[in-house]
């Protein structure tokens, strides 16, 4: 990518194919950069200079959209105009919220949000992106967020994502507590010193458990 250069962008030399992810995020170099949301799960091409980047339509070959390049690993880059949507109506952010996970229980949960936040839908569709579009999210801790939610009638996107945020402490921590169980000392480690206790002589049992054959015999 060094090689290229900013003024050969447009010639299909250089150029490489990326697959967006379902959230339309592609993986560069460590980073992740934000597509358009109708290029999720497409093939996308891109061309990379020393700093920047620039994606392409792969069957129109117009650009739709360039970073700078981040140099450093992990970051999850985005561009405003597609944090707000302003060209999506409501009815069309509503259908992308809805389709971000498969579970029941998240379909549910969009459905009474809107119902709940109906004044405030646009609101609470970028709060849904912003929370759960943009990074990993472990379904199975996203279900008891939203179980809990759904029991509890806490039904905005924020709700939900303090609620997830929370649950995630909570696996961590017990997978921390598990692993310090694991290495506990098994020596006594109290304050005080420990009793004596004098060790009970067996062999009076041996005994009586001789005579008691020898008596059935």
């Amino acid at each position: 990518p060094i090689g290229n250069s900013i003024f050969r962008k447009n010639s299909l030399m250089g150029r490489e194919k990326r697959i967006a992810s379902e959230k339309a995020y592609i993986s560069v170099e460590a980073s992740s950069y934000q597509l358009p949301l109708k290029y999720q799960s497409k093939t996308v091409e891109i061309y990379v200079t020393e700093h920047k980047l620039f994606v392409f339509d792969l069957y129109t070959g117009e650009e739709i959209i360039s970073y700078e390049l981040s140099f450093i690993p992990g970051r999850i880059l985005s561009k405003r105009e597609h944090g707000r949507e302003t060209e999506k109506t409501a009815k069309e952010l509503k259908a992308l919220v809805c389709q971000m996970f498969e579970s029941k229980n998240w379909r549910c949960f969009t459905i009474r949000n809107f119902k709940t936040f109906s004044r405030y839908v646009r609101d609470q569709c970028l709060e849904a992106k912003r929370y759960f579009l943009a990074k990993d999210i472990d379904l199975d801790i996203l279900e008891q967020a939203l179980e809990y939610c759904l029991k509890n009638d806490t039904l905005s996107f924020s709700n939900l994502n303090d609620t997830y945020a929370y649950f995630e402490r909570a696996s961590q921590g017990s997978y921390d507590i598990l692993k310090e169980v694991a290495t506990l000392n098994r020596l006594y480690q109290g304050a005080y010193e420990p009793l004596e206790v004098t060790e009970r002589n067996l062999s009076v049992y041996k005994e009586l458990i001789v005579n008691s054959k020898g008596a059935l015999l």
